[in-house]
């Protein structure tokens, strides 16, 4: 007969084994990897209005995802509705997937395709990420100009979702790096002027 001090010894001892340990991190590993937070930065390239585009350090065309049959292989039906594109990414770098499994969106008709523009192309999110930060100053859904930092964020009628954060001029940038230093740690402006002007 088993007291109960030695079922409690005997389930220890069990949970410590190198076998158990093993079991745990497989376990842990047929979960998908989610994106870790990181900081982003925006920086600015001339548009041939004379004003400065602000844009992320997003990709500037989609990356490659994850075929939905591979992620519901590895994880099970459903995953690639849970799953937002960044994630998809961190478990490419991490090598998760080979490259059968994965594929590059590029037609309009792809809704991952239109999720990218929508999201994570770099002059819109820099828009959104902006939008958030500003948020207080913020009265329309569709767009807002900031006169004190001379920055306007703006909803183009298109499809897909194409929206932009431009500011007056580059004595704009200074101001605009302080106001978003002394609002949040998880966004910063570069203050240099990437070469080159943006077509569009």
């Amino acid at each position: 007969m088993i007291t109960r001090r030695d079922f409690i010894v005997t389930t220890a001892a069990t949970a410590s084994s190198p076998l158990a340990l093993q079991a745990a991190e497989e376990q842990h590993i047929c979960l998908p990897l989610r994106a870790l937070p990181r900081v982003r930065t925006l920086s600015a390239k001339p548009t041939g209005e004379g004003r400065l585009l602000l844009f992320s350090d997003g990709p500037e065309t989609p990356p490659k995802l994850i075929r939905s049959e591979a992620l519901e292989r590895a994880f099970g039906p459903g995953t690639d509705l849970v799953l937002q594109q960044p994630d998809h990414w961190r478990m490419i770098d991490e090598g998760w997937f080979a490259e059968e499994d994965l594929y590059e969106p590029a037609e309009f008709e792809d809704p991952a395709f239109r999720i990218w523009h929508a999201n994570y192309r770099p002059e819109t999110e820099a828009h959104d990420l902006l939008y958030d930060l500003f948020q207080d100053q913020i009265t329309g859904p569709f767009g807002a100009r900031l006169p004190d930092l001379g920055l306007e964020l703006g909803e183009h009628p298109s499809t897909p979702r194409y929206a932009t954060a431009k500011l007056d001029g580059d004595w704009c940038l200074p101001r605009l790096t302080d106001e978003v230093a002394a609002r949040t740690t998880w966004l910063v402006v570069d203050g240099g002027i990437a070469s080159g002007e943006f077509e569009r």
